[in-house]
């Protein structure tokens, strides 16, 4: 059985508050729209160049998170806390030359590992220092608390650069998200609390591979609709005749909706534990997109968007627990960081496809179509999960 390291409820608390700060902070580096056009202009490169910027932090992302728990093993939190703040200082030195590939090494690069070090991190300490009775919804919240950062500074890079430029703007910014995670830093040392960083992982996983390869499928599938939907929202509603204001307005809508069914969904698996709420939630998925193949009007199309993204979010909140739940919390970071790359393939193939697909019809049916084909078989292989709360 697990043991959790002796810890009281005030430190859980200072420690939990600690990793939400961190989380906030690095889930900051998907408000890259907000940039992208600003880099286009002081680089002199065309959107495709511009864009590569965040593919590779969202590579950096998944990387993080796959080696992780290596790092975690081998450091204490104290100091890795430390350098998820100093990656992206670091990262400005190369992006305030103002050039491609400064932004691709301190943004794309730099502030990518930060944030999939920080996101990951954040995972293994609420995930040690939990009771499995409570597990769910604080996981739910570090991940609400990664998108919340997305949303809150998507409205807040806009105003900095409207005030002082894009480039003191963006350096006011990212200092303020470095002192955030310093800020972080000190709770976590006051809250004393203690992460086994002992672990046994010499458990052998082969046995887990069959496990591990539905997990990775599930995950890979369920999100893409998602992740589709996000990076074509302002497209997609303007093919529908909207306008382009009302295409970010959705996207703001769409991101904070995928904040808050994290915390709810985190909270469901506490009480009827993850297949079942998994499965409902991809089953809701597939009738929207139905829905969004048929229907044309804007307001009915926004609603099933934020719908989509809000299901999106509820999946990533659901599947650390659930890998949990699985493998155990002493295999838990090692066996999510396997997982978790099906989440960057699908933030690279999906929309990508989607695009190609548009470019191919002039139209989005065939890709609605094809991510609801998606999460038909996404519900098939979460089905076919043998699930158990792993004692």
């Amino acid at each position: 059985m697990d043991s959790l390291p002796t810890i009281t409820k005030n430190e859980r608390l200072l420690a939990l508050t600690a990793c939400l700060l961190i989380t906030f902070s690095m889930g900051t580096v998907h408000a890259f729209s907000t940039l992208i056009q600003n880099i286009e202009i002081q680089t002199n490169v065309g959107r495709m160049a511009s864009s590569l910027v965040y593919s590779v932090a969202l590579v950096n992302v998944t990387l993080s998170v796959f080696f992780g728990h290596i790092l975690y093993r081998k450091f204490s939190p104290n100091s890795l806390i430390f350098l998820i703040a100093i990656l992206p200082i670091i990262g400005l030195l190369f992006s305030s030359s103002q050039s491609w590939i400064g932004w691709m090494i301190g943004y794309g690069f730099l502030f990518g590992l930060s944030s999939g070090l920080g996101y990951g991190l954040s995972l293994f300490i609420v995930s040690s220092i939990t009771d499995r009775e409570k597990l769910g919804y604080a996981l739910g919240l570090v991940t609400a608390s990664y998108a919340f950062g997305a949303v809150a500074f998507s409205m807040i890079y806009p105003f900095l650069f409207s005030h002082f430029g894009f480039i003191d703007g963006y350096v006011f910014g990212l200092l303020s998200l470095s002192l955030m995670v310093l800020i972080s830093l000190t709770l976590f040392k006051v809250s004393n609390a203690r992460v086994d960083r002992g672990l046994n992982i010499n458990t052998q996983i082969n046995s887990k591979k069959p496990k591990i390869i539905k997990l990775w499928f599930g995950y890979f599938l369920g999100v893409s609709a998602g992740l589709m939907a996000i990076g074509h929202a302002v497209p997609l509603i303007v093919s529908y005749g909207g306008s382009a204001l009302t295409g970010i307005t959705a996207i703001t809508l769409m991101t904070l909706g995928s904040a808050i069914a994290g915390i709810y969904a985190g909270w469901l698996v506490d009480q009827f534990g993850c297949k079942r709420p998994l499965i409902i939630i991809l089953f809701i998925n597939c009738f929207a997109l139905l829905g969004l193949s048929i229907l044309t009007s804007i307001n009915l199309i926004i609603t099933l968007l934020v719908i989509i993204a809000s299901l999106y979010g509820a999946v990533i909140a659901i599947y650390p627990t659930l890998v949990n739940h699985l493998v155990g919390r002493e295999l838990s970071s090692r066996i999510y960081g396997r997982v978790f790359t099906a989440w960057g393939a699908a933030g690279l193939i999906s929309p990508s496809l989607a695009g190609w697909l548009f470019e191919k019809n002039n139209s989005y049916d065939i890709s609605i179509l094809f991510t609801l084909s998606l999460s038909l078989i996404a519900v098939i292989i979460v089905w076919k999960i043998k699930y158990s709360i792993n004692q």
